[in-house]
This record gives structure tokens, sequence and C-alpha cells, in this order.
């Protein structure tokens, strides 16, 4: 079993266990319950089938050296002090 400890603002905390005592659980099983109903993670997402991941380029009229003559293109060769 895994361990987790968070911080709350005191309103929320407040909130959690009212919640909770209106649930008639403790905060540790109101909040393993809501776990339980978060949806499973897909374990067998392939991100090569991303769409964002196949891009294979954009287009763009900004210099292909753009990375490293940054301050160059933005401030036309005065560097802010």
């Amino acid at each position: 079993m895994a361990e987790l400890t968070i911080q709350l603002m005191d309103t929320d905390y407040r909130r959690l266990v009212r919640s909770a005592k209106r649930a008639g659980k403790s905060v540790q099983g109101l909040i393993c319950e809501w776990i339980a109903r978060l949806p499973e993670v897909e374990s067998s997402f392939d991100v090569t089938q991303d769409p964002v991941f196949q891009m294979e380029g954009v287009e763009s009229s900004a210099p292909e050296d753009l990375s490293v003559h940054l301050d160059e293109v933005l401030y036309g060769g005065k560097y802010p002090k």
C-alpha cells in the first residue's frame, strides 16, 4: 500500500470532513471511494499513434536556426541587460 500526504487549505479540509460525515465514512474512506470511481488508465496507449506525435513539420516563416539565434530575432541584436 502506498502512503500519500497532501496539503489542503483549511476551508477545503473542513469541506472534505463535512462531506465524509454526510456520507458516513472516514475522510480516507471517502477519498478511496472517489479514487475507485476514476476510469482505468489505458496501459496499452501507443504514443506513436497520436496525431501530434506523427506530425512531421509545421509550415512557418521562422528562420531554421531560430532556437539558436532567438535573441537576435527578438531584439535585433540589442540584447536586454
